[in-house]
């Protein structure tokens, strides 16, 4: 039997219809055992903004070349010039491809026909109950889709065959958006002019916009004025009164179009258009009669409440652990134990490598709105992992996820990651969740993205803090300690000594006659003295050892009791690079050095003055000779 590869690409344009298609082809998957689905979906809009893109970079994720064959849900893909490049990218693969709804150049076209609906339904309002005027309320006309035409021209037929003169008919211009109906509505009331015996709209999400508003004033439906729609969405099921529109079966639709791909794959399927049927539901909004729904209405209620308490309460437990989180590996872990809120069996959350390995912005590439070449594994919930794939595993973004996990899901769900326009990397999940049905995997993934990103500035912050804190404690010009890093560390590692190896061993190093070098070769070869000076003693000096920058020429170490040549060994040290380095001075360095045993009663600034003492001793002696 044939295996095969499958790559389908929507937009969460109409979160329901896309829920509705997607769980035909998650069924279509279950009735083939040889078919693999990969999904790349998006939340994009028709705006084209840079945020825009960034959603629709999850198309850019699928390599075609990978793929037998191509499903594209063409009119949720609203952005013109999205369809348009995944469509040449199409062709240039050269793989067999299908669109739904929306006819693409070198697919197949799988679609009801909008125009014949249109008509049907605005057919039905003129004859059926005697409207004369009308207002249509259009689709987006100019983003290279269609459907919103051909519903318009169905109206305009629809008008033309009924008699309906010209003056009689509003036609308002909008972008399928629920605002469109209400604004619609609400300035037509606000103009005065008397309600048109029908509002046509052509989708569902408008037509609630209008009923909407239509309520507010006061104005009655179908009485005063009637309302349809296009699409049989929940919304217009439960709509009240019960909205009248066109149905057609999402879910069936894009499980006919997998057969047609398939069939294509196989070179059994030649037809450039292959038809779908759709319905007409005459209803309560167009003065129809509804028949009695109380327990279907019922039923719905209950399980979206129930479901939105237990999503609610998930996602709230969710939160208050990842805004604790500290780390990026920290949330991760989180994700994972939580996994349950995505309403998935497994779940893959892939970061890009150059966000997970590098916390600043400033270090990234200049192409960081795009996906990585390499992505990490940073979270792989739900399931037990296959052996030999880990949390954290880089791998190619080519392979979508680790070998092991490609083979083990037959069907798996894309979603890009963003924080404004930088990506972060993609979501991956495995079935479909329930909150689709409600928009609010669109809510689940803008928290994460929000709580990934905080735990990226928090992490910066951190080690911005750390840098500074570091500068804070440390000479500049050697690199040891100063006096506030004496304050805060000098004491800790004297202690640790006397309790660990039954004492310590102070020593104060002076530079010999380091005006005269200053004077006679300049302040940069003072710097550079000073600088050999710190080498010496960091050869010479135990790991452990505290090493400071006492004053300008000045040097302090505390060692443990144990080293008991470190005095000649600084000296020895010394000698050699002077023998070694070519400068037109030589390198002095006198020393002072005490034992502190576990008896004595100095504390350590007394031992730091006892040894400087000794220093001033031990140079005046060596002037002497």
């Amino acid at each position: 039997m044939r295996n095969y590869r499958i790559a389908f690409f929507t937009v969460d344009w109409n979160y329901e219809l896309v829920e509705s298609t997607l769980h035909g082809l998650k069924q279509f998957v279950d009735d083939h055992e040889n078919v693999r689905l990969r999904v790349f979906d998006c939340f994009g809009k028709d705006i084209g903004n840079a945020k825009d893109h960034s959603e629709y970079a999850i198309f850019d994720l699928a390599n075609l070349g990978q793929f037998d064959g191509a499903l594209i849900q063409g009119n949720q893909i609203v952005l013109k010039s999205a369809r348009e490049t995944l469509a040449r990218r199409v062709t240039e693969a050269g793989i067999p491809a299908v669109t739904v709804d929306c006819p693409i150049e070198g697919c197949t076209l799988v679609s009801v026909d909008n125009r014949q609906a249109q008509y049907d339904l605005a057919a039905h309002v003129i004859r059926a109950h005697g409207a004369k005027r009308l207002a249509y309320l259009t689709g987006i006309l100019d983003n290279g889709s269609p459907e919103a035409r051909q519903r318009l021209e169905g109206f305009q037929d629809a008008c033309r065959d009924g008699g309906i003169a010209e003056a009689d008919i509003s036609v308002f211009h909008c972008t399928w958006r629920t605002s469109d109906g209400v604004r619609v509505a609400r300035e037509w009331l606000r103009s005065g002019k008397p309600l048109p015996d029908a509002f046509i709209c052509g989708n569902d999400d408008m037509a609630i916009g209008v009923l909407e508003a239509l309520r507010a004033a006061g104005c009655r439906v179908p009485e005063d004025v009637i309302v349809t729609g296009f699409d049989n969405l929940s919304s217009a099921e439960l709509s009240s009164p019960r909205l009248s529109t066109v149905r057609r079966d999402y879910a069936l639709l894009d499980y006919r179009s997998m057969q047609v791909l398939l069939d294509k794959i196989d070179g059994t399927e030649q037809r450039d258009f292959v038809p779908f049927e759709y319905e007409i539901v005459c209803s309560e909004s167009c003065g129809c009669r509804e028949l009695s729904r109380p327990s279907y209405i019922r039923n719905k209620y209950f399980q979206s409440t129930r479901y939105m308490k237990d999503f609610y309460t998930l996602q709230d437990q969710m939160a208050e652990e990842l805004f604790e989180a500290s780390t990026l590996p920290e949330l991760m872990g989180i994700v994972e134990n939580n996994h349950r809120v995505f309403g998935c069996d497994n779940i893959y959350l892939c970061v890009n490598r150059y966000y997970y390995d590098n916390y600043d912005k400033k270090q990234w590439t200049k192409d960081s709105e795009t996906f990585d070449s390499e992505m990490v594994l940073a979270a792989c919930g739900g399931g037990a992992t296959p052996n030999g794939v880990y949390r954290g595993e880089c791998f190619p973004t080519s392979r979508l996820l680790p070998d092991g996990l490609m083979e083990r899901e037959r069907f798996l769900m894309f979603y890009p990651l963003h924080y404004n326009t930088y990506s972060i990397g993609y979501l991956a999940v495995n079935s479909i969740s329930d909150a689709a049905k409600m928009n609010l995997h669109k809510s689940i993934f803008s928290f994460l993205e929000i709580a990934i990103e905080n735990v990226r500035k928090k992490c910066l912050l951190q080690q911005l803090n750390d840098e500074l804190d570091e500068l804070y404690v440390h000479d500049a010009l050697t690199g040891f300690y100063n006096r506030f890093g004496y304050a805060r560390f000098g004491q800790q590692i004297f202690d640790g000594f006397m309790a660990g190896d039954g004492g310590a061993r102070i020593l104060f190093v002076d530079m010999d006659d380091m005006k005269g070098i200053n004077d006679q070769f300049g302040h940069d070869a003072g710097d550079d003295a000073i600088q050999r000076a710190a080498r010496i003693l960091q050869q010479t000096c135990g790991a452990g050892d505290f090493l400071m920058r006492y004053g300008g020429d000045e040097f302090l170490v505390i060692a443990s009791r144990r080293e008991t040549d470190l005095e000649h060994a600084i000296q020895r040290a010394a000698s050699d690079a002077n023998a070694a380095c070519d400068t037109p001075y030589q390198l002095g360095l006198s020393v002072g050095v005490i034992d502190v045993s576990d008896g004595d009663e100095r504390n350590l600034d007394e031992c730091v003055q006892f040894a400087d003492a000794l220093m001033y001793k031990n140079k005046k002696r060596r002037k002497g000779r």
